[in-house]
């Protein structure tokens, strides 16, 4: 079970970063960074991204969600989740981007805002999505 919610949550994240890179790389990376976007994508070390926080976010997520012991709080399921995710990817990207802002000479707090928010929103839809087609389909 855990490792299809794991299969499904790496679709869901590569899809969506997909889309957001191939749109928002020339509108945002490349003109808040410059020379600091590499010229050449570095297949392994994304790869490696995607499968620690894949894991991540089944783990701490998508697996209790299916399993009913994703903490509530009083609060109904999917909003918990929405929550819980929510707050998983502040963590995790706001930690690379103020780190970044911290140590890279102009790194750019726009930068640093957005691609935190797209964290947060990235984290959150893949793991409604990885929920919602795991219990479409009884996974």
């Amino acid at each position: 079970m855990f490792l299809i919610a794991l299969v499904l949550t790496l679709l869901a994240l590569a899809i969506l970063d997909g889309l957001w890179l191939g749109t928002m790389t020339g509108r945002l990376y490349r003109p808040l960074m410059g020379s600091l976007l590499a010229d050449k994508f570095n297949m392994v070390a994304a790869v490696a991204f995607y499968l620690m926080y894949g894991f991540g976010v089944t783990w701490f997520l998508v697996f209790p969600a299916l399993n009913g012991t994703l903490p509530t709080n009083g609060l109904s399921a999917g909003v918990a989740l929405t929550i819980n995710a929510a707050l998983l990817g502040l963590l995790a990207y706001g930690t690379y981007n103020l780190t970044a802002l911290a140590v890279i000479r102009d790194w750019s707090l726009k930068l640093t805002l957005i691609d935190t928010a797209w964290g947060m929103v990235i984290t959150t839809a893949s793991a409604h999505a990885a929920v919602m087609v795991a219990r479409l389909f009884r996974l």
